[in-house]
């Protein structure tokens, strides 16, 4: 479950437990970067020798973080940049209004689409733009009043109560396709919208299978070194990898989709909670059970917001020092990820915008999280909602764009377990390995733990095996 904690008495409660004093300047970077308290984890004993962890020591050891890479992944860290600028932040939302646009223009409905400064020299007609959403509210007569950009321009978008558009479900910062008909009667040229248009993934986008069955399964949220880590019901599933029985003849990989570890200072006073209070150990214990798979097995690894990676996304693959504990049939990617396995794309997010999701989608909670999956799959994009819940990195291109269509959709984080098929895409918001937490209580909700999911990468079979 989330524990966004960026609070200044966290970070230096940590530090001071710790011994260390920590400069305003390197608290500052660390609070406006989306830092946890982990970056402790990656500073050299030397450079903390005098007890006083300094803004330069913090900068290195992010950029130790940023020169690494997972082979073939298309996330360039070096451009990845701390102390982001106006210009940034600007070719952000350009990478993502640029390639969202490119999506929804491939519909046959957006043909003949154009700018919103073409669109406002029109006196009267149809016109058809893409917009990013700037601000929106409801209007006294229960219409719903948008107002879009795009590179040049922006307008105002009116959706009527009447054709029912008024209650579409739009999101701030996402991008989409509008019909409609344009109005100068006033100064400024409204458009009232007879259609969204949404990038979607399109009709027809079952893929054809053929072949031996080639299975690749799911978890994550495992939270090694919490009280509450349900190490049994983890050994009895590594128990069951092992048995060579006819279920798992064809497992070919396994996916740990992030928060494998419960991490330090995460959230204040976690030290109450851990059973193992030293995250390079939590890993250590991981690897021991991760050890005992099958060597022909291929684990992929990747962070979540509990791990000591920065807590902004797109976050980099673990720290070498990690990295080398564990087996050579082990890999350790970023978050997000597109794997290419048999020749099928397989797209990884640990999750954290399905807070964002839950919260502003009428209707949506942690129980019917697979609506949730579906309206990122919708939308195209992995966070759609900038400014949320989700700590996002403003780069030089946006790479929560969903540009391909996924043959498989893997995300967690929220410790549901839904898997389902959306329009030929098959996705699961995979189980945890955690028993109910205090903060789940407080929040009434109950996960459902301890569930591996399985595709065909040769079928379009999937389903999901218990060992609760």
């Amino acid at each position: 479950m989330p524990n966004i904690f960026q609070e200044k008495e966290v970070i230096i409660q940590y530090f001071s437990e710790r011994g260390l004093l920590i400069a305003p300047d390197a608290l500052n970077t660390m609070l406006r970067e989306s830092l946890g308290s982990y970056v402790l984890e990656l500073i050299s004993e030397d450079s903390i020798a005098s007890g006083y962890v300094t803004e330069n020591i913090v900068i290195e050891a992010i950029r130790k973080q940023h020169t690494v890479k997972a082979p073939e992944y298309e996330v360039d860290f070096a451009n990845v940049r701390i102390n982001s600028s106006v210009d940034d932040f600007r070719n952000y939302f350009r990478s993502r209004y640029e390639k969202v646009k490119r999506l929804i223009t491939l519909s046959i409905s957006m043909r003949g689409t154009t700018s919103i400064k073409s669109a406002k020299r029109l006196m009267n007609g149809e016109v058809k733009i893409v917009g990013m959403v700037q601000d929106q509210n409801v209007t006294v007569n229960g219409n719903r009043r948008l107002v879009v950009e795009d590179l040049e321009d922006s307008i105002t978008v009116i959706l009527m109560k009447r054709n029912g558009l008024a209650g579409e479900v739009i999101l701030l910062d996402e991008v989409i396709g509008i019909v409609g008909g344009i109005s100068t009667k006033d100064k400024d040229p409204v458009i009232f919208a007879r259609e969204i248009i949404r990038p979607d993934i399109p009709a027809g986008s079952i893929r054809e299978y053929s072949g031996e069955p080639a299975i690749v399964g799911s978890i994550s949220d495992i939270h090694v070194g919490s009280k509450t880590f349900l190490g049994d019901s983890f050994k009895k599933m590594i128990s069951w990898i092992k048995s060579g029985g006819e279920e798992t003849s064809s497992l070919k990989y396994l996916v740990l989709s992030g928060d494998v570890v419960d991490g330090i200072g995460v959230y204040p006073s976690q030290e109450r909670d851990l059973e193992i209070q030293n995250p390079f150990e939590q890993y250590l214990r991981l690897n021991d059970y991760i050890s005992e798979i099958p060597e022909e097995i291929k684990v992929f690894i990747m962070p979540g917001n509990h791990d000591i990676v920065r807590l902004a996304e797109p976050q980099p693959v673990l720290p070498e020092r990690l990295r080398k504990e564990f087996s050579s049939n082990v890999t350790f990617l970023p978050n997000p990820f597109n794997l290419q396995l048999e020749g099928r794309r397989v797209l990884l997010y640990h999750g954290m915008s399905l807070n964002d999701i839950v919260e502003l989608v009428p209707g949506m909670n942690f129980d019917t999280i697979g609506r949730a999956v579906e309206e990122i799959l919708r939308r195209r994009h992995l966070a759609p909602r900038y400014g949320g819940k989700t700590p996002l990195i403003p780069a030089p291109e946006d790479y929560h764009v969903i540009e391909e269509v996924p043959d498989i959709f893997i995300t967690g984080h929220v410790h549901s377990h839904a898997m389902g098929n959306y329009r030929g895409v098959r996705y699961v918001n995979s189980s945890t390995w955690q028993s109910q937490t205090d903060y789940q209580k407080m929040m009434n909700f109950s996960p459902n733990p301890c569930m591996l999911t399985l595709f065909d990468l040769n079928s379009s079979n999937y389903f999901a095996k218990d060992f609760k």
